[in-house]
């Protein structure tokens, strides 16, 4: 059993995405229109993105064990010819040290069940929730500065893609690391006999 799955956004999970749009962390380090935003205007626009506007971004919410809420991802760009789109992240306080699990499973989902094959992801240059500013700077393909206004600031922000190939490499990697893991332990417990 996968420790977090992936669903459909439903009316009912409008009320707390609607609290984590307005938690003062998810705020500075993605977007705050959500501060300026009336209850029902913010209601309404999610609503909107369920009932009239599936083709064009979509809104997913990622749960953990026995299905409790951790968090939800939303996909806009949406290029359904080119199988592309751009991912974006909210993870709950209390989940953020799963965010991992969580960006897998998305990954996946999004692959598996929407058949996209590049996914654009994006990163405000300050946040370091899921990567550290080292693996950030190593990981961009490109950096736009004074992409997104936040809590007063210009913010820099990254993007890279995450391609079908980009996949295969990094499984086959992680392969040959297990690999070369096995053989050394295999050689070291016959030196030990």
């Amino acid at each position: 059993m996968p420790i977090v799955t992936v669903r459909h956004f439903t009316e009912e999970d409008i009320p707390l995405r609607t609290e984590l749009l307005r938690e003062a962390r998810f705020t500075a380090n993605l977007t705050d229109f959500a501060v300026g935003s009336a209850d029902d205007g913010l209601a309404a626009r999610q609503h909107r993105t369920i009932t009239e506007e599936q083709r064009t971004k979509r809104i997913f919410t990622v749960c953990g064990p026995h299905g409790r809420v951790m968090g939800f991802a939303w996909i806009t760009s949406i290029d359904w010819r080119a199988q592309r789109c751009e991912l974006s992240f909210g993870v709950l306080p209390r989940d953020r040290g799963l965010g991992a699990f969580a960006v897998y499973a998305v990954h996946k989902h999004l692959r598996d069940e929407l058949n996209m094959r590049v996914i654009v992801n994006q990163v405000l240059t300050h946040n370091t929730m899921f990567l550290s500013a080292e693996a950030l700077e190593a990981q961009h393909q490109v950096r736009c500065e004074r992409d997104s206004y936040t809590v007063g600031e210009w913010r820099t922000a990254c993007y890279w893609t995450l391609s079908d190939e980009d996949i295969r490499k990094h499984r086959a990697s992680a392969e040959e690391r297990r690999r070369e893991l096995a053989e050394r332990i295999r050689e070291r417990i016959e030196a030990r006999s």
